[in-house]
């Protein structure tokens, strides 16, 4: 008799064991690479590389990086200096050779930003509150300045609940007083830009940006009128007090004169006097 074979299914279970364990393996390795790709990815890939939101000079959040040894920081720099317009501003900065070297690709030199203001006036002292909404982006990779223009009209509306609402916004909040809170939500919308493209975009032609400027030439002009009326009232206030002073000298004056004619005649009238009583024994003596 011949011995008895080993049975074919333990075979085929330890071969799918086997192909278990290395099917496992695999998703493992796939997982591994998929984290590094997530962990590893390349900063210069993104679109907009730096955003940030002021209070008049006061940055309240920021997010973003600078592979290009101080180029994006510098851009925002100088984008953030420019004056608080009605509108857009806008800044390109060149790239310096050393920088370029480190950089995958040699052809773009320029790093770009735009920056955008709401005017407001919500402060009780009567200064001016302007709201700074800033990017710095790389125009080497797919990226217009309509797609950047259209990611800080979102950010305006992202902000609008605390700027209205949180004292922290638009009163007491120093430099990065809301870093912890709105730095998630800038990162998430610039890869946004990044990954998404022009699908991210709320509309091409910007119809909310528009109405924010005209707002913004609204409440410049309103105050600029304001300051037009207390300059006003200031020199007519001036004008009261000199011709106030004026009156002031011209009745010392009279009064002055007065006085002195009061003298005068009381002077006189003594004197008189005098002679009255002195003058009739001379006469009657002689």
């Amino acid at each position: 008799m011949s011995p008895p074979r080993a049975a074919p299914t333990n075979n085929n279970n330890n071969n799918n064991n086997n192909n278990s364990n290395n099917a496992n393996t695999d998703n493992n390795s796939n997982n591994a690479n998929t984290d590094n790709d997530i962990i590893v990815r390349d900063r210069r890939a993104q679109k907009i590389l730096w955003s940030g939101v002021a209070r008049n000079d006061v940055l309240l959040a920021e997010a973003g990086d600078d592979p290009w040894d101080g180029a994006v920081a510098a851009t925002a720099r100088a984008l953030l200096r420019k004056p608080a317009t009605p509108g857009y501003e806008f800044h390109t900065h060149r790239v310096t050779p050393r920088t370029l070297v480190r950089r995958s690709t040699t052809d773009n030199s320029v790093l770009k930003g735009i920056k955008f203001h709401v005017h407001d006036h919500h402060n009780t002292d009567g200064t001016p509150l302007v709201w700074v909404f800033a990017a710095v982006y790389n125009p080497s990779l797919d990226i217009d300045r309509i797609q950047v223009q259209s990611f800080l009209e979102k950010v305006v509306g992202l902000t609008e609940l605390p700027r209205d609402n949180d004292p922290l916004w638009h009163t007491t909040g120093t430099t990065l007083a809301a870093q912890s809170t709105f730095a998630p939500i800038l990162l998430q919308r610039m890869e946004e830009v990044t990954y998404l493209g022009k699908l991210s975009m709320l509309h091409e032609r910007l119809d909310a940006s528009k109405q924010i400027m005209q707002d913004n030439i609204t409440n410049i002009l309103a105050q600029e009128e304001q300051l037009q009326r207390m300059d006003e009232e200031t020199t007519r206030l001036q004008d009261m007090a000199a011709v106030f002073q004026q009156r002031s000298k011209k009745v010392r004056r009279m009064k002055m004169m007065q006085n002195a004619k009061y003298g005068l005649i009381l002077g006189t009238a003594v004197t008189a006097g005098v002679a009255i009583i002195v003058i009739p024994p001379l006469v009657a003596i002689l």
